[in-house]
């Protein structure tokens, strides 16, 4: 099979579709079982509280029984063999691990855990919704393969920041409270919780996106952050999944420092949850591969079009559009770039970022050796 051939949109009914949801199924029913199996170490207790058990059994029950379908189907239709043929073990042990219908028991909570549900569930769900919108609704680049250079990298940036969420909410918790519990006023809190639900989201909102623009400012501005920030600006090409690419220390910080407001001003459970699913789609869908026109609602919420040029290496886009829900402070600090029916000519970072995740790990000490070098011989 040619480059081209293998880069070309996949057309239902060339085996080739069907191949591929039959591995990604299968893997990810592996992923659900073993879940199922030991939830006090591989499921987040914040999210275990809010899960149906009885709809997710149904749903991984009907995914496996589609996944071993289309695999079957692919091997019919000439698909490539491997990947049905993944598809299909996977499938198999995850039944021998006892499938969607695992027993419940009781378990005490350690103090870490691997976030592998959040990893499963935020791959299926959004994976399956941005895939569909992606290939249905027009496209920024229509001339970019759905499988495009770098996916494989940015899919395992969201298996590892997935999996350390456990990490990421003890750290960032512990940090908020050990570092900023003298700043908490009861009073202020009690009147933040009397507020409508929808006033409380909306100033979650604007809370967190303060903090969010000081601190994407900075990543930007000051050498040192910029570089663990340009492994999120290295993908040439965005989709769905490039924003996945985070250097762990960023997803650390920025956590930490967000959760700041959002724990002094007393926040109750249902409106943090709320602002984590809105957050969660926002975020896949400002890095995502449509087209949208949504009017004069740019000025309110960040958009696919908006970050898109934060993530431009055009001249005209460098340092701008900071905000990651509302473009309200970029607008107050005229860091707001939107040219009207424009998008940007090209992504990715100016200087190169090494390819891989160990080179891009290594970055933030190897940039900061080479500018010290090239400083030098200056």
């Amino acid at each position: 099979m040619s480059d081209a051939e293998r880069n070309a949109r996949p057309r239902i009914g060339d085996g080739r579709t069907g191949s591929f949801l039959c591995a990604a199924i299968g893997l990810l029913s592996v992923a659900a079982v073993l879940c199922l199996r030991f939830p006090a170490f591989l499921t987040t207790p914040e999210l275990r509280a809010h899960y149906d058990m009885e709809l997710l059994r149904l749903i991984l029950a009907v995914a496996m029984v589609i996944g071993a379908g289309v695999g079957v189907l692919s091997i019919v239709l000439g698909g490539p063999r491997l990947r049905a043929a993944i598809g299909l073990s996977a499938l198999f042990l995850a039944m021998l691990l006892g499938g969607p219908y695992v027993p419940y028991a009781d378990f005490k909570q350690p103090r870490f855990y691997f976030g592998l549900d959040w990893l499963v569930l935020d791959l299926f769900f959004t994976g399956v919704a941005f895939v569909f919108l992606e290939w249905v609704f027009p496209q920024v680049r229509p001339e970019q393969p759905p499988l495009r250079a770098g996916w494989k990298l940015d899919l395992g940036y969201f298996g590892v920041n997935h999996l350390a969420i456990g990490v990421f909410l003890v750290v960032s918790t512990h940090f908020a409270h050990d570092y900023f519990g003298w700043a908490v006023n009861p009073w202020l809190q009690a009147h933040v919780v009397a507020l409508p639900a929808i006033l409380r989201f909306v100033l979650v909102i604007l809370a967190a996106d303060a903090v969010e623009y000081a601190s994407h400012r900075a990543y930007h501005e000051v050498p040192a952050l910029w570089r663990i920030h340009a492994i999120h600006h290295s993908p040439e090409t965005m989709d769905w999944l490039s924003g996945s690419r985070l250097h762990f220390i960023e997803p650390l910080v920025t956590r930490s420092v967000v959760l700041i407001p959002i724990f002094l001003l007393g926040f109750p459970q249902d409106t943090i949850f709320a602002y984590l699913i809105f957050i969660s789609v926002q975020s896949v869908l400002i890095h995502s591969n449509i087209k949208m026109n949504v009017g004069w609602l740019r000025y309110v919420i960040v958009t696919t079009q908006f970050h898109h040029w934060h993530h431009a290496s055009d001249a005209e886009a460098i340092d701008k559009n900071y905000t990651a829900h509302t473009p309200l402070f970029d607008l107050i600090f005229g860091t707001w770039h939107m040219p009207a029916g424009r998008w940007p000519v090209k992504y990715g970072t100016v200087k190169p970022v090494p390819g891989g995740m160990v080179g891009q790990f290594m970055h933030p000490i190897t940039g900061a050796l080479s500018d010290f070098i090239e400083h030098r011989q200056g």
